[in-house]
């Protein structure tokens, strides 16, 4: 079991959230949840592993009200129920600590790629040119760059007037 078992509401958006401003992107995802009945559970599929296993979303979150989201994927991190735990940003933070110090030469790639997704090039694109790129530990760099990417929306919708994104691009940075 990875999933929790609930009453959500599952809808695929499985290669429909790719724009390349991050305008677009919260408008598309606004635009979304606004067609959301009230007092209801949703899971949104956003993005397929190689491995088949899913990027998703699960609204609304705890912690905001209106427009919080938690971000999962599917046997990532789990509970000790065996149910996905949602990912934290020092969860990703470590898994970079830990490429940058086994590889140092690719990890500075990693964070090239990083930094295109974070100005919003399509992940298809990005995903491409990681192919070359090569570690031994940690998660994958398809996990990596799509975590980051939703990490990225978050941010954007949490604090769409001030920093956004760029809080966490400066903690990547600094690795």
């Amino acid at each position: 079991m990875t999933i929790k078992s609930d009453q959500r509401i599952v809808i695929n958006l499985v290669g429909k959230v790719e724009f390349t401003q991050r305008k677009e992107i919260r408008d598309f995802l606004l635009d979304t949840w606004k067609a959301e009945s009230p007092k209801t559970l949703y899971r949104y599929f956003v993005e397929k592993l190689e491995n088949g296993k899913r990027v998703y979303l699960e609204r609304p979150g705890q912690l905001n009200k209106g427009c919080d989201f938690v971000i999962n994927i599917e046997d990532l991190i789990l509970f000790k129920n065996g149910n996905d735990k949602p990912p934290k940003h020092n969860d990703l933070s470590d898994d970079l600590k830990m490429k940058a110090t086994s590889n140092p030469k690719d990890f500075l790639l990693l964070q090239n790629l990083i930094e295109r997704v974070y100005t919003c090039e399509r992940l298809n694109k990005v995903l491409h040119d990681a192919e070359r790129l090569s570690f031994t530990n940690g998660w994958s760099v398809e996990i990596v760059l799509k975590l980051v990417k939703w990490f990225f929306i978050e941010q954007d919708i949490t604090y769409w007037n001030r920093t956004g994104r760029d809080m966490l691009w400066n903690g990547i940075k600094s690795i």
